[in-house]
């Protein structure tokens, strides 16, 4: 009905962020996350458009036009939508401890290796 609203919500605040804190957002690789949450937004967005779950017209999501589904959709937003959100967030966390750690493991192995050859 509504997932794609939560990783949407935090894209955009990535988004933001990197726009306030362009020092930051560089060394941690936001751009990586926010086109990981952004992009797979658009994908849901447009299947549920596809599936008829979104309208065009008010009240735009078909599962608020009867109140009894509007907490159904709140319990998909938060579980499914932070799931997602999770599983886009955890990727970009691997490629930063990766690039944190296998950098100063190349760094130290260089080093082992210049002290075995003197």
């Amino acid at each position: 009905m509504a997932c794609f609203i939560t990783p949407l919500a935090l894209g955009l605040s990535i988004a933001l962020i990197k726009r306030f804190f362009k020092n930051m957002a560089e060394r941690v690789k936001l751009t990586i996350l926010e086109i990981t949450l952004l992009g797979g937004s658009a994908i849901l967005a447009v299947e549920h458009i596809w599936r008829g779950e979104v309208v065009p017209y008010p009240p735009f999501l078909t599962a608020m036009s009867n109140p009894a589904d509007i907490p159904v959709m709140i319990n998909e937003m938060t579980i499914v939508g932070g799931l997602m959100s999770l599983a886009s967030t955890t990727p970009w966390l691997t490629i930063l401890l990766y690039n944190k750690v296998g950098l100063s493991m190349r760094s130290v192995m260089k080093k082992a290796v210049l002290n075995l050859n003197k």
